[in-house]
């Protein structure tokens, strides 16, 4: 990059992505840099006095507005699910919903939770990302399709196989990282941001329905499994706290200003 493509000085720059370029001496006086990625560049000498730096106020609107919509569509379907089974035993005919249920939370959420742990990009980290996905997909797409067609069994279970194959080929593309700014954010990082929030509500909804195990056995008199899954209760909302504080990394990682791992020997800020 020529000396004269590195003036900057007082240009709109918010979202852009410098990374890895070449910019020593790069001029940024009263530039606009807010939600711009530096990662990886040469910043030597540049001059950052005057420059707005931090989160891009449009660019994190955006993204809350997806994590809410997100948790809104999961949130319903989850509990209107988990209250029409909260009540059912063995001895009921839709006792096997109620077990799908379980597993389909416990696969949506923890897969969810589990893919925090683990290296990012790695391939155990986007098998539980896939995972997740597809099973919340399922989830949803049994409630929507099963609404949206009066409760119809077959349909609703034909829905949440579709739901879950379109997903899990979602989140395979779009689970690991993009090339380009644009590219991370309309890909991996939406992707990510729908992934832990779903997790999240489905991490919540397990420990509804865990707790109501957890009253019937208690107020039963057997302390031993009351106790127990009182814990797991407890430990399947700490799930959901993780998973939502994924949402929040998710949108600060591309919507704040930044210059991780990059020089910046002699850069100049106010």
């Amino acid at each position: 990059m020529n000396q004269q493509d590195r003036n900057f000085v007082d240009s709109n720059l918010q979202n852009r992505s410098f990374q890895g370029l070449d910019l020593q001496g790069a001029d940024f006086r009263g530039a606009d840099i807010r939600g711009c990625n530096f990662s990886y560049a040469q910043l030597q000498g540049a001059n950052f006095l005057g420059a707005k730096i931090g989160r891009s106020p449009k660019l994190t609107i955006i993204l809350i507005v997806v994590a809410v919509f997100v948790a809104i569509i999961n949130f319903v379907a989850i509990s209107q699910m988990s209250f029409g089974v909260v009540e059912k035993t063995p001895e009921d005919t839709t006792w096997s919903f109620k077990i799908a249920l379980f597993v389909s939370l416990a696969l949506a959420g923890l897969s969810s939770g589990i893919a925090s742990f683990l290296q990012n990009s790695s391939i155990w980290q986007r098998l539980m990302k896939i995972t997740s996905g597809a099973a919340s997909a399922a989830l949803l797409g049994f409630y929507y399709g099963g609404s949206s067609t009066g409760n119809n069994p077959q349909l609703a279970i034909a829905s949440a196989a579709i739901a879950a194959i379109i997903s899990a080929v979602i989140c395979f593309v779009f689970a690991s990282p993009s090339q380009g700014f644009y590219g991370k954010i309309m890909g991996n990082t939406l992707t990510n941001i729908a992934i832990a929030m779903a997790g999240s509500i489905n991490n919540y909804g397990l420990a509804f329905l865990i707790s109501s195990l957890s009253a019937i056995y208690l107020s039963s008199g057997n302390l031993l499994l009351g106790i127990f899954y009182t814990i797991l209760a407890l430990i399947m909302v700490g799930m959901s706290l993780l998973c939502f504080t994924q949402v929040i990394k998710q949108i600060n990682s591309v919507t704040i200003t930044s210059f991780q791992h990059a020089n910046l020997l002699d850069a100049k800020f106010d």
